[in-house]
């Protein structure tokens, strides 16, 4: 394995931010904070925090299996929730 070397010579390392970090970080943004102002605050590239952004939103959003499982779910519930309704009457 080759180490990549900068101009100096020295090898390079890349920085490992934490999850935290970066929730926090995309949180900032979400709250309405400008992302190039955040960037900035944080010491990282504004094209950095839009990808975690981006990852952050795809976390986020469902897949298609987890929506099928939901909607079994709450099929499943409202057929309960009668049931109940209609042992609550007799």
């Amino acid at each position: 394995m080759t180490e990549k070397l900068n101009s100096g010579g020295i090898p390079t390392t890349r920085k490992k931010y934490t999850p935290a970090f970066k929730a926090e970080c995309v949180r900032q943004v979400a709250a309405g904070a400008r992302q190039s102002d955040v960037a900035r605050a944080q010491g990282i590239s504004p094209a950095l925090l839009g990808r975690w952004q981006r990852q952050a939103l795809e976390a986020a959003v469902p897949s298609s299996a987890e929506r099928d499982e939901i909607r079994q779910l709450r099929a499943a519930l409202k057929r309960v929730e009668i049931e109940r309704d209609i042992l609550k009457k007799s």
